[in-house]
């Protein structure tokens, strides 16, 4: 499916609530541009009308390489500061954007291919996937990157992948919390995507209020939180009917969606 906006560097298809995103630049290792920016902004805000999950993936051997270094070549001193703008603003669109998002990390993820998984709320990872930040290596600090991993990982596992600039594999990845789970490369969709679906049953409004409430509760003390939770279901309740129509359901003796799944 092509709309104006995208539809080159960003490919975009969706269905029945679930919409898969791939950068694609595979030439480049789907580093980020300008014009990939662009265009991944454009397929999410068209994701806004119908989708309440979508999965974001790379083509070919990379899920994102981080951002074009040669576009910050050609530019220098406060001329680069509007592209760490763009940067900023692209992975907010991300963060605020109502639908759920599952990283399908198909390979390596650098810099700020490692910042969009983190600021997917899931992450299911190929057993060729490769994480990391090689910016010290640059001479220069994974300045997005880096405070994202931070608020993901141990300190020490943090500390590590910054000052090393070594690559982790897929199993540590799993091990230190960057994702859910590793599957054999050739299953990575299709995982992916089944999540997608057993994710998009749910009302949208509920998906909504969750994704915001785990932002905010990243940064909340415990009391704060547990009044923060009664504020989200108001507003949930406000919004829509799923809460009662849940509690209706159940009491009938009927299963609500997801109602004794089971799951890793």
């Amino acid at each position: 499916m092509t709309a104006p906006g995208y539809g080159q560097l960003v490919l975009f298809e969706r269905h029945d609530g679930v919409g898969r995103i791939t950068l694609n630049r595979p030439e480049k290792r789907n580093a980020l541009s300008r014009a990939l920016q662009e265009e991944l902004r454009a397929a999410l805000d068209a994701a806004r009308a119908d989708c309440r999950v979508l999965v974001l993936t790379g083509a070919g051997p990379a899920f994102c390489a981080g951002v074009d270094l040669s576009e910050r070549r050609e530019t220098s001193g406060t001329r680069r500061e509007p592209m760490r703008a763009m940067w900023v603003e692209t992975n907010e669109v991300i963060r605020t954007h109502p639908a759920i998002m599952i990283a399908a990390v198909n390979g390596f993820a650098l810099g700020g291919g490692l910042t969009l998984v983190h600021n997917c709320e899931l992450a299911i990872a190929s057993e060729r996937a490769e994480f990391g930040m090689p910016e010290v290596g640059f001479g220069t600090f994974p300045g997005i990157a880096g405070p994202a991993t931070t608020r993901r990982i141990r300190p020490k596992h943090a500390a590590s992948m910054i000052l090393t600039a070594r690559r982790i594999g897929a199993e540590t990845a799993e091990r230190w919390g960057i994702v859910n789970t590793v599957v054999p490369h050739e299953r990575l969709l299709d995982e992916a995507e089944g999540l997608a679906r057993h994710i998009a049953q749910f009302d949208p409004v509920v998906l909504d209020y969750s994704k915001k409430a785990l932002r905010e509760l990243e940064l909340m003390p415990w009391t704060e939180g547990i009044g923060y939770g009664g504020y989200v279901n108001s507003a949930i309740r406000e919004h829509s009917q799923a809460s009662r129509d849940g509690i209706n359901r159940f009491l009938s003796g009927h299963r609500n969606p997801g109602q004794g799944a089971s799951g890793q």
